[in-house]
């Protein structure tokens, strides 16, 4: 097994991972089981079944291997171990030495022996799983992606089906349902997201929220309101709002003073569309792409938001857009939150870890419903890598079986140590933060225009705002065609892939 880099503490660098999902929007560098509606613990929050009883899988068949060597081709670059296929040895660090347990359970049981091979900078996974699948050549056992490249390469026929894999079973509680529901075509699902994708709830969105200035201002408490399901896109304006305060007194608002949010739009606006429910891309009965981004619902949304940041006073940092678009402001947001100057913190729940140093307690809260009616909140995955079975696979029976098996067992370890330990314990500051976390994970959905056709159709509602040019149905209508064509061509290549 090759030397691996040092699993350093891992929920400290969750946030480049993050950014892997917010390409398509340049200039900074390219680098989340349904709920029962209403319902705020039950579902993929559970880590364990009732009387703490181990996950198992007992359709997995009893095999030795014989010391075969299943190798996984992943990044190395970020020093993550959330990103790795193995983790050679223990080092202290929670989430590392949980990945170290499980590896180790599942090559005793299975006879093999995990080989990392890695690959430092992200954009050469994808370059190196279509060469070796081009060339037919036996070079791994699964390869990590971005996951919209992911798509991209299913589509060219390039990636085994989940349906050819005998021993994967997807309505498992070890699988996000309404994430995978979603990147089905032609009622086909090449890749699945399991809890053996960490780095996918790192990447789901929420909102962080501080205490003081909630406390100093009287505020309604906002963990209440989420679980009286009366935390709401317009209470949340409403809210950050009575936050603002020009600090200095200069009569303008800068980075020195204090906001109702701090965030980057590239991550802030489409959590409220995905937060409320909408999809901009959509399915025919015959599970294919449809646009849906003219949808009278969303524009009343985008309307709202837009009222809201850009009708009245300055309520909201956008560091992006006030300082540089480059990747270091997603940072100094961070540090505008520690030091107090904003009420809300957009952000993924990896950046949970970056906040550790705060001397001010913050909460963490799902992002906000439509409205009291809606049933459930739903929890934006901006991205996520996951790992693909080249089409070349000589073995689907094994590589299924060690893939279910990382599945549960992370089900089992390596989400524990994730959710209860690493954010948990150390980080999330209360109890209530800690129930919030649960329902984040719990609801996790995906909307395809938000992250494989970022470019095509997210950016379309994300330049209005960025133009302060109100007219969203206008430059809809406007790129209508040129997202049905590309659309179109999907659809194409997964019929041909029948």
């Amino acid at each position: 097994m090759n030397k691996k880099i040092p699993a350093i503490c891992v929920l400290a660098l969750l946030l480049l991972a993050i950014l892997a999902g917010c390409g398509g929007e340049k200039p900074p560098t390219d680098p989340v089981a349904d709920n029962p509606a209403g319902d705020l613990t039950a579902g993929e929050g559970d880590n364990t079944p009732a009387g703490g009883a181990k996950y198992t899988a007992d359709y997995l068949p009893d095999k030795n291997f014989g010391g075969y060597e299943f190798r996984m081709v992943s990044t190395t670059g970020y020093g993550n171990p959330i990103l790795f296929g193995d983790i050679e040895e223990e080092t202290g660090d929670t989430v590392a030495d949980a990945i170290y347990k499980r590896n180790r359970l599942i090559e005793e049981r299975y006879g093999i022996k995990f080989k990392q091979i890695g690959v430092e900078a992200w954009p050469d996974l994808t370059p190196q799983f279509k060469k070796s699948t081009q060339a037919g050549s036996d070079d791994f056992d699964l390869c990590m992606m971005i996951s919209r490249e992911a798509w991209a390469m299913s589509l060219t026929g390039a990636v085994v089906p989940v349906g050819r894999l005998p021993y994967v079973d997807i309505t498992q509680p070890w699988y996000s349902q309404d994430v995978n529901d979603q990147m089905t075509i032609n009622n086909k699902l090449y890749f699945a997201y399991s809890d053996e994708c960490l780095h996918m709830f790192a990447s789901t969105m929420c909102l962080m929220f501080n205490k003081k200035i909630v406390e100093d201002l009287a505020l309604e408490n906002i963990y209440g309101l989420v679980r009286d399901k009366k935390w709401t896109i317009d209470k949340f304006f409403e809210l950050s709002k009575k936050a603002v305060a020009d600090l200095d007194g200069d009569g303008k608002m800068t980075e020195t003073d204090r906001y109702g949010m701090l965030c980057q739009c590239d991550i802030f606006y489409p959590c409220f569309w995905v937060s409320s429910g909408i999809k901009t891309i959509a399915k025919d009965p015959n599970d294919l792409l449809v646009f849906a981004g003219d949808d009278e619902k969303l524009y009343g949304i985008l309307e709202k938001v837009y009222q809201n940041i850009f009708g009245g006073e300055k309520i909201y940092y956008d560091s992006f857009i006030d300082r540089a678009w480059a990747d270091e402001s997603r940072g100094f947001t961070r540090e505008q939150f520690a030091d107090g100057l904003g009420l809300f913190l957009v952000g993924g729940v990896g950046d949970v870890s970056d906040l550790r140093a705060m001397e001010t307690d913050f909460g963490i809260v799902p992002f906000p419903k439509y409205d009291e009616a809606q049933e459930k909140y739903y929890s934006r995955v901006v991205d996520g890598f996951i790992y693909c079975v080249p089409n070349y696979a000589p073995d689907l029976e094994r590589t299924s079986i060690i893939m279910e098996t990382l599945a549960v067992e992370s089900k089992n370890i390596t989400v524990p140590a994730y959710m209860d330990t690493a954010l948990r314990t150390k980080y999330a500051r209360d109890d209530d933060s800690q129930d919030m976390l649960d329902i984040i994970h719990a609801n996790r959905t995906m909307d395809l225009g938000d992250t494989f056709y970022m470019d095509a159709v997210r950016n379309i509602y994300n330049d209005v705002f960025r133009a302060k040019k109100n007219g969203f149905a206008a430059a809809v209508e406007k790129r209508t065609n040129a997202v049905n064509k590309e659309l179109a061509k999907a659809n194409q290549a997964a019929l041909e892939l029948e």
